[in-house]
């Protein structure tokens, strides 16, 4: 038996992901263990291909992609106006912060985008890191928040991610009238979603 990292979550569906090399299996509560084991083993030739090919963490001049578009990954002090050439230090920390000043134009571009199609107003947006989520909304905050690493996947998956937060606007859980309005807005949103776990995310070596 493979193993694997169990997350429990008030979802509908077992969601399976490979994470700086380890197996990590979302599922709902009330989903047995033997369930969970079944739905691994199912998917074991998926799971042993992606380790496999799963990235090693970043070097000196790797090529990473931000929606599709090639760009060279620089830990090394160099004067270079090259827009396609991201220039920062080989830590965790320095790397988010170079990642999220080249993509907060374009999330929020497309977060004010949606919000005014979908006639929602007063929101703010925050651009994190996260491992296991890909979105959240926080109603208190009357803000949302996405994972930069959407930024490595393309946009039809960031705008797929904006819909659903911005859908718990009107409904807090995942009820069914929640994903009918989620589909009323993005009609190929459980294809998109699919979609989400096909890519890779780059990784660097944990901070000492």
């Amino acid at each position: 038996m493979l193993e694997y990292t169990l997350i429990r979550k008030n979802n509908k569906n077992l969601y399976l992901r490979i994470r700086e090399g380890k197996v990590v299996v979302t599922a709902p509560k009330n989903v047995s263990k033997a369930y969970v084991d079944q739905f691994v083993c199912k998917h074991r030739s998926w799971i042993e291909q992606r380790l496999t090919t799963s990235k090693k963490p970043l070097q000196n001049l790797d090529t990473i992609y931000i929606f599709g578009k090639p760009y060279t990954i620089c830990f090394d002090s160099i004067t270079s106006k090259d827009p396609m050439i991201i220039k920062c230090g080989p830590d965790i920390k320095s790397f988010q912060t170079c990642i999220r000043l080249k993509i907060q134009d374009i999330f929020l571009q497309r977060f004010n985008m949606h919000c005014e199609r979908m006639h929602i107003k007063g929101l703010k947006l925050r651009i994190g890191f996260f491992k296991s989520k890909w979105g959240s909304f926080h109603p208190t905050k009357k803000e949302i928040s996405l994972n930069g690493n959407l930024a490595f996947t393309d946009i039809e998956c960031l705008d797929a991610i904006i819909i659903h937060e911005l859908c718990h606007v009107s409904y807090r859980n995942h009820s069914s009238a929640f994903y009918k309005e989620v589909l009323h807005w993005m009609p190929n949103y459980k294809e998109v979603h699919k979609r989400l776990n096909s890519y890779e995310i780059p990784i660097l070596k944990k901070d000492a």
